[in-house]
């Protein structure tokens, strides 16, 4: 009966004011529907929208890496060609005395005047370890500059370093050089005793 009413009172309303009430009516119902069901929505959409970009770009970049992956392998295998090459210029344990002599080898045949030779503590560095030799001669400059020739000709890899001069009136009346320096080479420690240290020799 209220109802009736009410529906009669509306009725009796002028047609301006039954046209701005049914509009308002119609806003209510929506904002009703956009904060109840829409909203909540609006929301999901944007994050389901993030995890989706997210989820492009994770593609994207896995494309790229996969795209890639044939030239990694050639690079892998061209990097594994030059570890090899290089682990067979270093020496192992049992060649360690060999070369040792041919660089003193090398010394007498350039004609230096050896005064120190004298083997050291190896130096472990991971896979490999500096065998370094201390050596102190006397010779002109072109023995020593033989000298060198002949150890950058040795099948190993052997490096002279921490050289120290100085020229000094020879006996004859040429100039010769006292010379200290560190001759070094490296030795390949296999897997399973990179832990265990070598003795010097003496």
């Amino acid at each position: 009966m209220a109802v009736d009413l009410k529906l009669q009172a509306i009725m009796k309303m002028p047609l301006s004011r039954r046209i701005l009430l049914l509009a308002a009516v119609h806003v209510l119902f929506i904002v009703i529907f956009y904060f109840l069901l829409l909203s909540p929505k609006v929301g999901e959409i944007a994050t389901q929208k993030s995890r989706l970009e997210t989820v492009r770009k994770k593609v994207a970049s896995t494309r790229v890496i996969a795209a890639n992956i044939p030239k990694f392998k050639k690079e892998k295998e061209g990097l594994e060609v030059k570890l090899k090459k290089a682990l067979s210029q270093l020496p192992n344990d049992k060649e360690i005395p060999n070369l040792i002599d041919n660089v003193s080898k090398a010394a007498k045949e350039a004609g230096l005047d050896i005064l120190v030779f004298k083997p050291a503590a190896e130096r472990p560095k991971g896979f490999y370890a500096e065998v370094p030799i201390k050596m102190k001669v006397k010779a002109e400059f072109e023995s020593f500059y033989a000298f060198c020739q002949k150890v950058g000709g040795l099948s190993r890899i052997v490096n002279i370093e921490n050289l120290s001069a100085a020229a000094r009136q020879g006996a004859g009346g040429g100039t010769q050089l006292g010379v200290d320096f560190m001759v070094t080479t490296f030795r390949f420690i296999p897997e399973g005793k990179k832990n265990k240290k070598r003795p010097s020799k003496k």
